[in-house]
């Protein structure tokens, strides 16, 4: 399955934060792993941006395959709360998704990703004060100093331990004391 579901787009775009991992492996014998704010776009794609001489760069050109995963609300769910739950555990949502990296090079492609990017993480700031022509020379350095990249998703994988096998009043237990502790997040996905 490469499409995301309903409760899956909701961990992506509220934990937009994601680990993206390489299918290559590096002189270590480990994956590239770099960090990278990614925006889900409507066409089952994300966009996003790293420096140049970031590692997984480099190994995208070499294997495009990379994981993206993003790593949802999660919190403690203590025995105390419930005589159903004898031991402690952790609950948790994640959706890992496998893509194909794929390079945008040209030069207004490029800058018409960053203006969406910056429109979508910070819609407060106007994007066209900083593309003006007296930072020409600026806009071009940071063009050139970043890899700009779309993630065309190719298989879906979400992981939602919520307590499923516990009764529903145990569930909400969970839910009650989840807010209580703070957990607000974890709390509201609780009951799906």
């Amino acid at each position: 399955m490469n499409k995301l579901n309903e409760h899956e787009k909701k961990i992506v775009t509220s934990h937009a934060f994601a680990q993206i991992l390489s299918a290559t492996l590096n002189d270590s014998g480990f994956a590239e792993l770099s960090y990278c704010p990614l925006q889900l776009l409507n066409n089952n794609q994300l966009l996003g941006h790293l420096a140049n001489n970031n590692p997984l760069i480099k190994a995208a050109k070499t294997n495009a395959q990379v994981k993206a995963i993003f790593s949802g609300p999660h919190g403690y769910i203590s025995p105390r709360w419930h005589s159903e739950q004898v031991v402690p555990t952790w609950n948790y949502a994640t959706v890992s998704l496998t893509c194909t990296l794929n390079f945008i090079d040209d030069i207004d492609k490029k800058l018409a990703a960053m203006k969406t990017l910056s429109n979508y993480f910070d819609p407060q700031w106007n994007f066209n004060t900083f593309d003006r022509n007296e930072n020409h020379v600026m806009v071009e350095r940071m063009l050139t100093a970043i890899t700009v990249f779309n993630l065309e998703i190719t298989h879906v994988e979400s992981r939602f331990k919520l307590s499923q096998q516990r009764s529903l009043e145990c569930r909400k237990a969970f839910q009650e004391n989840l807010r209580l502790t703070g957990y607000q997040a974890l709390a509201d996905i609780q009951l799906l």
